[in-house]
């Protein structure tokens, strides 16, 4: 592909996301709408937190006995998650992992998130030949309610607590997600819209998300990469004209010293405030899944993957 073709791709593919982000929330929900709108400049958000402040919250009784994450200190881990936009080595114990592993080998999930695209992951390979389509990623629905692990750990009193001293209210559960990223090729809509490009989230006023490893991974397996400290302060562009960035313009502007690039071992978990510049990479080599749990302070009802069980459809393929 030349260079002219390249950028005419880039142009027609943040066009196409803006227009659809506009659509998506006039007819679904303009509350929405409005806070992506006014919740990309930091004034904005600190206007919106102030309007809608509430009581001041007292701490949450944390009981250890009940928490994945006793030797967390939360008031170091906020502190660093304010100044740094990202925060490493929150680890998932080792049965939760083989916990959530043997749920997503055993569960249908869905190809590019459509739900009609619907396969075991173990036939993978099978059902995209049947499909004659590229699978991207392989994404799970209703995980809250079918993975007892996962149903515990949004109620975990150690990340709430993260959660509600970040946030400075009480937390609301937005949603969680659980996916593989599969290796191949991809054209810049693929790496659009499977957040394999820079950009930021506008999920609310304020947010944050934790992220598991559920697999090892490495450099060649798909790592997320964040721009750290880009929460608080961002190119005036990146600001009023909202798109997918390259990675030379991210580094020119941020520093390579700021691009964190996050490997580990099945397990291995971080939090983010996905204000900060973050992408994933696609994997060159092996399956990457990995699970996300976001909070926020209001839930406007577009982050979770609840589907109804009768709009699911699986891929029949000969093995099944």
């Amino acid at each position: 592909m030349n260079e002219l073709s390249s950028y005419k791709n880039r142009i027609f593919s943040n066009l196409y996301n803006s227009l659809y982000e506009n659509y998506k929330g006039l007819t679904k929900n303009p509350k929405w709408l409005l806070m992506r709108k006014i919740s990309r400049f930091q004034l904005g958000r600190v206007i919106m937190h102030f309007f809608t402040q509430k009581s001041k919250l007292s701490q949450l009784t944390i009981s250890e006995d009940n928490s994945y994450f006793t030797n967390l200190n939360v008031s170091n881990v906020v502190n660093e998650l304010k100044s740094k936009g990202v925060v490493l080595n929150i680890t998932l114990p080792e049965h939760l992992v083989q916990e959530i592993l043997q749920f997503a080998e055993s569960t249908v999930c869905y190809a590019n998130r459509k739900s009609e695209l619907g396969f075991y992951y173990h036939q993978k390979e099978q059902a995209q030949a049947q499909s004659k389509k590229q699978f991207i990623v392989g994404s799970y629905f209703n995980t809250a309610s079918d993975c007892p692990a996962i149903n515990k750990m949004q109620s975990d009193p150690i990340l709430l607590e993260i959660a509600t001293q970040y946030l400075e209210r009480e937390p609301v559960h937005q949603g969680s997600l659980l996916w593989w990223s599969f290796p191949g090729e991809r054209t810049y809509q693929q790496l659009s819209s499977n957040g394999q490009l820079f950009h930021y989230d506008l999920d609310d006023y304020r947010f944050l998300k934790f992220f598991f490893y559920l697999t090892d991974v490495d450099e060649q397996s798909g790592p997320h990469i964040c721009v750290r400290g880009s929460h608080k302060q961002k190119k005036l562009s990146h600001l009023i004209l909202r798109k997918r960035e390259t990675d030379e313009d991210i580094i020119k502007y941020y520093g390579l010293e700021s691009l964190v690039t996050i490997c580990g071992k099945a397990g291995f978990g971080f939090v983010e405030d996905g204000f900060c510049f973050h992408k994933g990479v696609p994997p060159i080599n092996k399956n990457r899944l990995i699970l996300q749990l976001e909070f926020a302070t209001t839930d406007y009802g577009m982050q979770h993957d609840i589907r109804e069980t009768s709009v699911l459809k699986c891929i029949q393929t000969k093995l099944m």
